[in-house]
């Protein structure tokens, strides 16, 4: 009766000792001390124009499907502590910015040692730009580009051009999502391209995909196309989604453009 009284405060403290870190339950205490280890990383914090913030704290990341969270400090850097081995999705957020996922990250520190993210995680402010409207014109309609044609100097393709209000004047950052379904959206998509854009109306039309950046992306010429547009973080922080094969882009506007379409140029 002593002995089972002694093993019952043992894992009272052990639960209590840990419980401000993280709520995994663990039946077997000294199995669980030889098989846990930190995972650490770092973030990095962009503006709306691709600067790079000085104070990266206060970035939350939590292993999904658990209590277990943290936060980044000044530097961006963070550490889950005394994590027990085994793979892990783990969420990253913070109010204004992208919400994105290391997905799958593989924990199997050898004697406790830190399982170290290498790659730091860009995180973008979210964007505000919201797309009016899109400019969309056959590469044969410019005269000047029209002449490069018939000289076989250059492809036929097709000019897009957002239009969206940007009191700035820096160049900001359009990610298009091109479909064969008139669905298309920043989930449902063949080909996503991001360009960077100043949104004035009167702006000479300077987005071109060329033919053969259709064809190579699976289209075939005369094909109807169905495009639309968000605005996106400046920086690059687009993951993969294992489960749905697709990118994830964890900075778009929340509204995109109208669906938009068009004809694959023949030649």
């Amino acid at each position: 009766m002593k002995k089972a009284f002694v093993i019952a405060i043992l894992l009272i403290a052990a639960c209590s000792k840990n419980s401000p870190q993280h709520a995994i339950v663990v039946p077997d205490l000294v199995q669980a001390a030889n098989k846990r280890g930190n995972i650490t990383g770092t973030i990095k914090l962009y503006d709306a124009d691709g600067k790079l913030l000085t104070d990266n704290s206060g970035v939350t990341l939590s292993i999904d499907n658990s209590s277990v969270n943290t936060q980044t400090t000044a530097d961006g850097k963070w550490t889950l502590d005394s994590i027990p081995y085994g793979t892990y999705d783990i969420s990253y957020a913070k109010t204004g910015y992208g919400t994105g996922k290391l997905m799958g990250v593989n924990h199997e520190a050898v004697n406790h040692a830190t399982t170290l993210i290498a790659k730091h995680i860009p995180v973008n402010a979210l964007s505000t730009i919201e797309i009016q409207s899109l400019r969309i014109a056959n590469w044969d309609s410019n005269p000047a580009i029209a002449s490069l044609i018939n000289a076989g100097i250059a492809q036929n393709g097709v000019h897009i051009d957002p239009v969206f209000t940007n009191t700035t004047g820096k160049s900001k950052a359009v990610r298009f999502f091109f479909s064969d379904s008139p669905n298309v959206d920043a989930a449902n998509y063949l080909v996503t391209d991001k360009q960077k854009f100043s949104g004035a109306p009167e702006q000479a039309i300077n987005s071109g995909y060329e033919l053969n950046w259709f064809t190579s992306n699976g289209f075939t010429p005369g094909q109807t196309v169905y495009i639309k547009a968000y605005g996106d973080g400046y920086v690059d922080d687009a993951y993969d989604n294992p489960i749905s094969g697709n990118y994830l882009f964890p900075s778009l506007a929340v509204k995109g453009s109208n669906t938009l379409s068009f004809v694959v140029p023949l030649k």
